[in-house]
């Protein structure tokens, strides 16, 4: 039994179920994905800290997904001296995960902000579905809560009528999070009882214990009294979808002068707006692109 409560959990996620509540739930710790998704950007701290908290709200979505496909969840800011433009995290069925946020040029983003700060006013949370088969699905809510577990929260309850609960631990200067998720399964009597009661219980996690005990210690400690099925973990990973393919096909793209005047400039680099890689393209490279390029 020791062996598995300290089974190494880190980035990884778990599904687990109360059967006789009708109360099921997700449970995740990463500290690799949130340092890669921050790696190469040099965003301020209430921003790195805002995206990693969406990060764990979309790793937790996604993990419920159960069709291929992938999930968006955004934050398009709203007004404010504070305000972000927008943060998204992009994630697949796999649980591979990109993302990334853009400022507001000539807004104030040190110091300790509060999430309604960082979102602004009117700011609205989307929820975006690709399913491989089938149409795109997408709900808003409005961002007027003191958190992003609150919006998610009220989110499930509006647009899915699932009462869900969120708890979101993060610290972007340590790299590191956690997140439980807990929401009744439809059509069972009085599990938002069960739910209230199971979430009092969550409600005593601390970011400490998220971040540095395993999973399983974890559900061990908060749920004691509790008959709990466990699922095997899923592996987190910051994976992004750039390419140098995907840069080449876009520089193709471009009208045949433009191309020149790259040439001319002796080549041209390319940075992904998600994980901050760049890709340099010499004059060579770019001579035998032109090849393929229609007058």
């Amino acid at each position: 039994m020791t062996e598995v409560l300290n089974q190494d959990t880190q980035n990884k996620i778990i599904r687990f179920l109360f059967e006789k509540h009708g109360v099921r739930g997700e449970i995740m710790q990463m500290d690799t994905p949130c340092f890669k998704l921050l790696e190469h950007h040099n965003y301020p701290l209430s921003v790195k800290q805002l995206l990693i908290e969406l990060a764990c709200s979309a790793i937790l979505i996604g993990s419920t997904l159960k069709a291929n496909g992938q999930i968006m969840v955004q934050i398009l800011g709203g007004k404010g001296d504070h305000a972000i433009k927008y943060a998204l995290i992009n994630i697949d069925k796999d649980l591979s995960f990109y993302g990334s946020a853009a400022l507001i040029e000539g807004n104030d983003y040190e110091g300790e902000l509060s999430f309604k700060d960082i979102c602004g006013e009117d700011a609205v949370l989307v929820i975006s579905v690709f399913p491989e088969d089938g149409n795109k699905w997408q709900g808003i809510v409005s961002l007027d809560t003191v958190s992003l577990a609150k919006a998610l929260e009220g989110y499930f309850k509006n647009s899915e009528q699932l009462d869900t609960t969120f708890f979101i631990y993060a610290n972007a200067k340590e790299h590191k999070a956690g997140a439980i998720m807990l929401q009744i399964i439809p059509e069972i009597k009085d599990n938002h009882l069960s739910l209230e009661h199971l979430s009092t219980l969550c409600s005593t996690m601390t970011y400490e214990e998220i971040t540095s005990l395993s999973l399983y210690q974890n559900l061990h400690n908060l749920f004691v009294q509790e008959e709990v099925k466990v699922f095997d973990p899923k592996e987190i990973q910051f994976k992004c979808v750039c390419s140098r393919e995907r840069c080449e096909r876009a520089l193709k793209g471009l009208p045949r002068t433009e191309l020149e005047n790259l040439i001319s400039d002796n080549g041209t680099s390319m940075t992904c707006q998600h994980c901050g890689k760049i890709y340099n393209f010499t004059k060579e490279d770019l001579e035998k692109m032109l090849l393929t390029v229609s007058q």
